[in-house]
């Protein structure tokens, strides 16, 4: 079953990649975007369902020392990009 698994994964990768190649350059920025933007709904939902009595004003405050703690993490070397995301 596990080879089945993967077997389904990597074709369904090697679809993803091939119809990436096809985007021009507008549209790899504007999918960009729309994953960025989906990224942080469910940030946002995230720290919704931890905060529930925050506000909206009091959830963008978290979600940006989040995002800011992220790139600090980042920037130190502390996080690695894997093999796929190169």
């Amino acid at each position: 079953m596990d080879e089945d698994i993967r077997k389904l994964a990597d074709a369904i990768y090697v679809e993803k990649v091939r119809r990436a190649r096809t985007l021009t350059v507008g549209e790899r920025i504007a999918t960009g975007i729309a994953l960025f933007e989906d990224a942080l709904g469910m940030m946002r939902d995230g720290i919704r369902m931890q905060f529930p009595e925050a506000d909206k004003d009091e959830v963008e405050v978290i979600l940006k020392r989040r995002l800011a703690r992220l790139r600090q993490v980042h920037e130190h070397g502390l996080y690695t990009e894997g093999p796929l995301l190169r």
